[in-house]
């Protein structure tokens, strides 16, 4: 059991780590798609460093909270790709861009898939986790 979860967790840390260079890559090109508080590229960074963050929180901690933190920024981004290429997100109101990008290039793709892996990866290691055991009952 310890061999899955091993394997689950490296996985997990890879497709987070992929998905981190592919938006530290992209940030640039992206700061052109700006709002009065953040660009388009800010938001692509602060994205990257949230899966930077969240493969240390779990491979340090090695708890279902962290593995659930990294659940949810993994879904959270394969969302906002899948949502952002079917209808314009307009973020206007709160200082950030117009989020709308109907293309799929390879570098989407690959941040898509990389997030969709973390994902399954992140759930099973939710499953595989051993829950704490609770206190005998004093009788």
């Amino acid at each position: 059991m310890r061999y899955v979860r091993r394997t689950a967790t490296g996985l997990l840390a890879v497709a987070l780590l992929v998905n981190a260079v592919i938006h530290l890559r992209l940030a640039a090109p992206f700061d052109a798609v700006a709002g009065t508080l953040a660009s388009q590229g800010d938001l692509f960074r602060i994205q990257a460093v949230a899966n930077i963050v969240a493969i240390a929180v779990v491979v340090i901690a090695r708890r279902r909270w962290a593995d659930a933190l990294a659940l949810v920024i993994a879904a959270g981004g394969a969302a906002l790709i899948v949502v952002t290429a079917l209808v314009p997100l307009d973020l206007t109101a709160i200082g950030l861009p117009l989020l709308f990008e109907p293309a799929y290039y390879p570098d989407k793709t690959y941040a898509l898939v990389a997030q969709l892996v973390a994902v399954v990866a992140a759930t099973a290691l939710i499953l595989l986790r051993r829950r704490p055991k609770k206190a005998a009952a004093a009788s």
